[in-house]
């Protein structure tokens, strides 16, 4: 992979980690509604939608999905930001040999 594909790649991935960022904020906010009536369809209904036992609730399940993508995508980030750092490194570490084979001398063109 390219230096510029690696950049193109780390925005694409900071920009799904700002996403998911947001999303789980409302993720859990739907884990926290309340049944709308002390009856019990409303709160059977609202057992499956926000139940932490088992079986786990639909807006539980959600929550966890949108976790998991945060935590892929943060992971996703700082491996692509360290790569890119080595990348550098060697780029400059490169920069350098050059340099200072060009000034050694005593090659086949000098």
């Amino acid at each position: 992979m390219s230096r510029d594909d690696a950049l193109s790649m780390l925005k694409l991935a900071k920009n799904v980690r700002d996403y998911f960022s947001g999303m789980r904020q409302r993720a859990h906010d739907l884990t926290q509604l309340t049944s709308p009536a002390d009856e019990p369809g409303s709160n059977g209904y609202n057992k499956l939608l926000v139940n932490r036992g088992e079986p786990k609730g639909t807006f539980v399940l959600g929550e966890e999905q949108v976790n998991q993508e945060y935590t892929y995508a943060k992971e996703l980030v700082h491996r692509l930001e360290e790569a890119l750092g080595i990348t550098e490194a060697s780029d400059e570490q490169a920069t350098t040999d050059v340099t200072n084979a060009g000034e050694q001398g005593g090659g086949f063109a000098g």
